[in-house]
């Protein structure tokens, strides 16, 4: 690592000891819902509520101060009002603590007198070395050590994605919905107002963190910009590294002073920076977890011809249309191939690319077809529509939906024993069909992304068991996010000459 500012991060994510200074016995304080969600989260190292009011919270001994602590403390975590913050900071880098979380809003986001209160706690860290998350921040998460240091009580999937957001909010939030989607978090950090670390100092830990595969950034502004360029040219070769940018507008950029401080910066400088060090930007916050995951589960395109195969006819031709939009193209079928498919689809199929299924509910047929695709040699990548977890995404339409309301009691819940039989099995089915899929992107190296078409919303049920695979709601997403990848491929043959 350059310098030595990222480098005392682990203690910060992996801690053996928490205090939380603050710590309250009111429920609908931060002070009671930030140890609750620590210790119901399952976090297994030692946690000392601070409060010199109060003797037991959360079945926890309580401590008069941070200097009553018994042991060193590797991250304290403060929940006080703005004013009382840089006493306890002072208190906390005189006790030796190596890294703060303060949770606490109320400074340079809310004007002048605020600000002044945030330049003492950054000159506390200044002089002690001890490092701050914030102030204002909504806390972090760490899956190797079942860290929930977070206000709301959200409960990610265990990934590979390091994720560092300039909002709290957004970023707790895309957690959740990563959770309904199938995207798991290896790290989180909500950055805050960059007291002290900054989106840099996150990256520089991503960077070196074996836990970490796949960078996701929330950005509104850049602080140390040079310094940021410098770790992001190093680090894209290795990891690729997922930008959402916002505050591009007047409004925007307005709404980014107000809510976290930070400066927005020149866009054309942001682009440039971007494009020249191989990062991928998100235009909107569903691609940020659409690319982020595909990074993580699959391998990258080696060309930009892709085969697909699809269950209806209209969904090809989206495809198609979508596929040249993003400068990817459809593969040429040898004739080898075409006679592959010929032997096991039935006479009226396309006859080529994309390859039209005709409805047929065969998931054996579907998955030698995948097979028989992925094993072309003249295909970089497959788009499979209305296959993988098409089938078992129907579950909670069925079920939950009027399907028997028309029928008496007792036939209508004969009914459903028979319906959820059914939808059972096919899950069982839906479930061989995914672990296939897995293998034959391991035998073959090639991306295999799907489009479950879910009959209601854009997430349901399967979904968000499919941690190891990337299935998508839409062509338009999956097509997307396989032109994402190939973008970075294309950044890598030029950086290390990768074939």
């Amino acid at each position: 690592m350059d310098g030595s500012r990222g480098h005392r991060l682990k203690s910060l994510f992996d801690p053996q000891s928490i205090a939380v200074i603050g710590a309250s016995n009111t429920k609908l304080k931060w002070g009671y819902i930030v140890p609750a969600n620590i210790i119901v989260g399952g976090y297994k190292g030692e946690v000392y509520p601070v409060n010199p009011h109060e003797d037991e919270i959360l079945g926890r001994r309580v401590y008069k101060s941070i200097a009553d602590v018994p042991e060193a403390v590797d991250l304290a975590v403060v929940t006080l009002p703005s004013k009382s913050v840089p006493e306890v900071i002072a208190d906390c880098a005189r006790r030796g603590v190596r890294n703060c979380i303060v949770i606490s809003g109320g400074f340079s986001e809310t004007g002048s007198e605020g600000a002044a209160l945030e330049r003492r706690i950054s000159g506390i860290s200044r002089d002690s070395g001890m490092r701050i998350v914030g102030p204002n921040t909504m806390g972090i998460y760490s899956a190797p050590s079942s860290l929930h240091a977070l206000m709301p009580p959200v409960r990610p999937i265990h990934g590979s994605i390091g994720f560092a957001a300039q909002s709290g909010n957004l970023g707790t939030q895309m957690l959740s919905l990563g959770k309904a989607l199938g995207v798991g978090f290896s790290r989180f950090v909500c950055i805050g107002n960059e007291a002290d670390l900054n989106c840099g100092d996150y990256l520089e830990f991503f960077e070196e963190d074996p836990a970490t595969r796949v960078v996701l950034l929330y950005l509104e502004g850049l602080r140390e910009a040079r310094r940021f360029a410098r770790i992001a040219q190093r680090t894209s070769p290795t990891k690729p590294i997922v930008v959402m940018k916002a505050g591009k507008t007047e409004a925007g950029a307005k709404a980014a002073r107000s809510h976290s401080a930070a400066l927005a910066g020149d866009d054309s400088i942001f682009e440039g920076i971007i494009r020249q060090y191989g990062m991928v930007e998100a235009d909107d916050t569903e691609a940020m977890l659409d690319i982020a995951k595909a990074f993580a589960v699959l391998p990258l395109p080696r060309g930009r011809r892709v085969g697909v195969l699809t269950w209806g006819g209209g969904w090809g031709v989206v495809t198609a249309d979508a596929l040249a939009r993003h400068k990817l193209e459809l593969a040429d079928f040898p004739e080898e191939t075409l006679s592959e498919l010929d032997s096991i689809l039935p006479p009226y199929w396309s006859k080529g690319n994309p390859v039209d299924l005709v409805g047929t509910l065969d998931l054996s047929m579907h998955l030698a077809c995948v097979k028989i695709i992925a094993r072309c040699p003249c295909v970089d990548a497959v788009l499979t529509l209305g296959t993988m977890g098409a089938i078992s995404s129907m579950q909670s339409f069925v079920l939950e939906g009027t399907y028997f309301d028309d029928m008496g009691e007792e036939e209508g819940q004969k009914a459903e024993v028979i319906a959820q039989e059914l939808l059972n099995k096919l899950a069982d089915l839906d479930q061989e069909y995914r672990d296939e899929v897995i293998g034959l992107i391991k035998e073959t190296g090639k991306p295999i992304i799907a489009v479950s078409l879910p009959t209601a919303g854009s997430t349901s049920p399967v979904l968000a068991k499919q941690s190891e695979v990337a299935i998508y709601p839409s062509p338009e997403r999956g097509v997307k996010t396989l032109s994402a990848l190939y973008d970075y491929r294309l950044f890598l043959e030029r950086t290390r000459g990768d074939a």
